[in-house]
């Protein structure tokens, strides 16, 4: 968490499912000081089959996010790594799409 000595509070991330088709979680956070300072980057990640590039004609995707307060400031990437080696770690890569 980016800032956290500009205010006091805590983040939990719960998962509340992950399947097949993808993953579902959620993230507790509360806050107080240091507006505009904290930063937070709770994630997700699912393991796909690995392939080549050339392979891949389509990754079909879709998120939904709610959100229980309207006084925030959010924004939210989507990322998807990959990398010239076919056997590198699942959660880091050589590229990263936004």
């Amino acid at each position: 968490m980016w800032g956290k000595v500009s205010g006091t509070g805590s983040q939990c991330t719960y998962v509340d499912k992950i399947s097949g088709d993808g993953a579902s979680w959620h993230v507790k956070w509360n806050w107080s000081g240091g507006d505009y300072s904290v930063k937070s980057y709770p994630n997700s990640g699912v393991e796909l089959q690995k392939k080549h590039a050339k392979d891949i004609s389509s990754i079909p995707t879709s998120t939904k996010r709610n959100y229980d307060n309207t006084n925030i400031n959010a924004d939210v990437a989507y990322d998807l790594f990959t990398a010239a080696n076919i056997n590198h770690v699942t959660y880091s890569g050589d590229y990263v799409l936004m």
